[in-house]
C-alpha cells in the first residue's frame, strides 16, 4: 500500500469497526484479555506516526503519467483497456474546492474510470494515472477552460479541447484553455496538434515551442524561452500538493510502547493469579 494512503485506511478499518461493534471506540476493554485497549492504541500511535508534508518533486510522473488543473479548470479522464468502474489514478487537491463527479475531494481519493475533475476558486488539483499494459491511451475530455499541466509519460494521452485534439507521448506540456482558442506549449518531447473543425490543418510541435489554435485554424510554430514557460505555468506555485508519510521512528516506538503494555498487562495478570490461590481464607 502506497504510504499516502495508510490514513485513510486506518480511518475505513475503524469506522467499519465501529459500525458493527458500536462499543469498540468507547469501551475497548470490552476484548477479553484487554485486546481491544491494545489494539487501539496500536491504531492510535499509527495515526500519529503520519504526518503531512509537501510534494517537491511534482514532475515526478508514475508510467500513466500526471495532471495538474489550475483554478477553474475541468476535464474527464478515460483508460481504455479497463473496465468503466476501475481505478485509473489518484487525485490530491489543494484547496477546498476540488470536485470528484460532484464531490469534494479530501487529501486524496481514487479515481475510476470515466471521471470528471475540477476545480474552483483558488483551489488545484494534481491527478497521478496508472498505466495498464505496455500500450495505453488515456483520452482526457471534456476540457472546456482554464490551464493544465501534464507529463504523459509512457502512456499516449488523446487530449480533447473546444479547438484542438492534441496526441501526446513521453511529452510535458502546458494548456490554456479560453473560449475562443487553445494555446499548447511543448515543454519536452514532441506532439501532434489538430484543429478541431480543420482536421486537414495539423502540425507536430517540439520542445520550447508553441502554437494557438482556433476551431478552424493552427497558428505557425513560434519559439518560447524558459522565462516565457515559467510565466505560463507559474499559476503551479499557487497551490501546494500535499501527501501523508509514514514516521517510521514514530511508529516503532509505539510499537514498542504497546509491546510493553502487553507485558505488564500478561505480568500482572500472572501475579494477580498467584496472590488469589496463595492468600489468607477470607471470613464468611
Amino acid at each position: 500500500m502506497d504510504a499516502t494512503e495508510i490514513k485513510p485506511f486506518l480511518f475505513k478499518i475503524l469506522s467499519t469497526h465501529a459500525r458493527h461493534h458500536p462499543g469498540f471506540i468507547f469501551s475497548p476493554l470490552n476484548f477479553p484479555g484487554n485486546h481491544g485497549l491494545l489494539l487501539l492504541l496500536l491504531v492510535v500511535f499509527l495515526l500519529a506516526g503520519c504526518k503531512t508534508v509537501p510534494v517537491m518533486d511534482r514532475n515526478l510522473a508514475e508510467a500513466g503519467g500526471l495532471w495538474e488543473l489550475n483554478e477553474h479548470t475541468g476535464a474527464r479522464f478515460h483508460l481504455s483497456t479497463v473496465p468503466d468502474d476501475a481505478t485509473i489514478g489518484l487525485i490530491q487537491s489543494s484547496g477546498k474546492n476540488v470536485l470528484l463527479n460532484g464531490s469534494s475531494v479530501n487529501e486524496i481519493e481514487q479515481v475510476k474510470n470515466h471521471s470528471f475533475v475540477s476545480s474552483g476558486p483558488r483551489s488545484g488539483a494534481r491527478i497521478r494515472l496508472k498505466a495498464s499494459g505496455s500500450s495505453c491511451l488515456i483520452r482526457v475530455n471534456d476540457f472546456k477552460i482554464g490551464n493544465a499541466f501534464t507529463e504523459t509519460s509512457d502512456c499516449e494521452q488523446r487530449i480533447e479541447t473546444l479547438h484542438a485534439i492534441i496526441h501526446a507521448k513521453n511529452a510535458i506540456l502546458h494548456l490554456n484553455v479560453s473560449q475562443h482558442e487553445t494555446e499548447v506549449t511543448v515543454i519536452s518531447g514532441t506532439i501532434s496538434v489538430t484543429s478541431r473543425g480543420n482536421p486537414t490543418d495539423s502540425i507536430d510541435i517540439n520542445e520550447d515551442h508553441e502554437v494557438t489554435v482556433t476551431l478552424d485554424t493552427v497558428s505557425p510554430l513560434r519559439s518560447i524561452t524558459s522565462d516565457e514557460i515559467w510565466q505560463r505555468i507559474r499559476w503551479r506555485d499557487d497551490f501546494r500538493i500535499y501527501k501523508t508519510v509514514i514516521d517510521w521512528n514514530k511508529v516503532i516506538a509505539g510499537a514498542v510502547t504497546v509491546a510493553i503494555i502487553a507485558v505488564v498487562i500478561i505480568f500482572g495478570k500472572g501475579r494477580s493469579g498467584v496472590g488469589q490461590g496463595s492468600g489468607f481464607p477470607r471470613h464468611r
